[in-house]
């Protein structure tokens, strides 16, 4: 690939190689026209064999539309503005998320936030429209006009300007972005494998060991003969966090001290925040004491079950409990992976009266405890598929960034395809 120094021309959309052409998207476009929703009071309406797409299922899917949660029926087409889209065509969302692209791959309806996109394939290669919009997908969430949510309309994104290169160059450059996304999607697959893989892990783990023991009864069902059943307040010492008064600002304005929230926690080891508190806050409300690193957090409200592990000295919400352990009975990884494993609706409704934890309620929870060698055989095991996770997430992460790097270069015609052979 040869990076060009000159050959370029001036736009109204800046630098592009001379022999590119500026278009607005309505030009290499046969049909544009979003869709509708039937009314969902009428039965007759839903649950047909048209694929209706929406949003979610937009940015739920790679490249192509796959599947749809949802279906109509043809009384449903005829009796809304939803028209059948054929295969073959790039669906644009303009609501909320703004600007993202799939294409179908067979026949389908949307709704009245998704513009459909008929190419002429005269003009444009299907695959590399669908690369330059995602190009420009900033470029046209910028566009928006203000009602309830932030949106484009058809008449905004149909006056799209984007630079069209000679339709041979247009193959080659989405033959390139191709490439690097489906090198993304094996990634996705093996992550996804990887964690299955670990799902399954502690499943059998947990519940039967490493040895193949002869198993017993208990509480919490069969476990092997040699475990026990143990409270976790017996291994653990609980303490609660607590959440600053978020309408005094001073508790909230140049914040430092790293306080996490319960989104921050997600099977992980924490090393920031997403939200900080201040010095006044961390001293008034937390005593300038840190929760130190090392530390498993476990959430009990609102979203019940989320574990981490503070890689940082930190503070943390009035959801979340930090455990202390008493290392002689339980090891912190075992104990870690534990609690990820945990089915906390199942032991509310078994245990506790009502739908919400409390720190005393937490202190009752049973676990299952084997000999502590053993937890901590159980806790490598699982460590080792972590890092295997790890290892494939950053891989991913790589190949993002090349392929950002790339649709930039090749979408400015900064790298050229023309004369290479592919």
């Amino acid at each position: 690939m040869k990076v060009k120094e000159n050959g370029f021309k001036e736009t109204e959309i800046g630098l592009i190689p001379e022999d590119w052409e500026v278009v607005r998207l309505k030009d290499v476009a046969v049909y544009m026209k979003a869709g509708g929703t039937p009314r969902r009071t009428v039965k007759d309406y839903w649950n047909g064999d048209i694929p209706f797409v929406k949003i979610e299922d937009i940015t739920s899917s790679n490249k192509y539309i796959l599947t749809t949660k949802e279906y109509i029926t043809k009384k449903g087409l005829e009796n809304s503005s939803a028209w059948l889209v054929p295969e073959n065509s790039i669906l644009l969302s303009m609501y909320a998320s703004i600007g993202e692209v799939a294409l179908t791959k067979f026949p389908v309806a949307t709704n009245q936030a998704i513009l459909a996109i008929i190419p002429n394939t005269d003009k444009v290669s299907i695959d590399f429209l669908y690369y330059s919009l995602k190009f420009h997908e900033e470029k046209l969430s910028s566009y928006t006009v203000q009602t309830t949510q932030k949106n484009v309309n058809k008449a905004i994104t149909e006056n799209l300007l984007i630079p069209l290169p000679p339709l041979d160059e247009q193959k080659k450059i989405a033959k390139v972005l191709d490439k690097i996304q489906q090198a993304i999607e094996i990634q996705d697959k093996i992550i996804e494998n990887t964690k299955n893989l670990k799902k399954s892990l502690m499943q059998k783990l947990f519940t039967e060991g490493l040895y193949g023991e002869e198993q017993k009864e208990t509480e919490i069902g069969l476990i092997p003969k040699s475990w026990e059943v143990v409270r976790l307040g017996e291994v653990a010492v609980l303490n609660l966090g607590r959440t600053p008064d978020r309408s005094i600002k001073k508790y909230w304005e140049n914040g430092s001290i790293p306080w996490v929230k319960i989104q921050d926690l997600n099977n992980n080891i924490i090393y920031d925040t997403s939200e900080k508190i201040s010095d006044i806050a961390f001293k008034e409300k937390f005593g300038n004491k840190f929760v130190p690193q090392g530390t498993i957090l476990l959430s009990f409200k609102l979203t019940i079950g989320r574990v981490g592990i503070l890689g940082i000295d930190a503070v943390h919400h009035e959801g979340i409990v930090s455990l202390f352990l008493n290392e002689d009975k339980v090891n912190k990884e075992f104990l870690f992976f534990l609690l990820q494993n945990m089915d906390y609706n199942d032991y509310i409704d078994n245990y506790v009266k009502g739908k919400t934890l409390n720190k005393e309620k937490l202190k009752i929870l049973p676990i299952p405890l084997p000999p502590l060698e053993e937890q901590k055989e159980i806790a490598h095991i699982l460590s080792t598929v972590d890092k295997k996770i790890e290892i494939e997430q950053k891989r991913k992460e790589v190949l993002k960034r090349l392929f950002k790097t790339m649709l930039h270069k090749l979408m400015t015609g900064e790298i050229r395809l023309k004369e290479i052979d592919l």
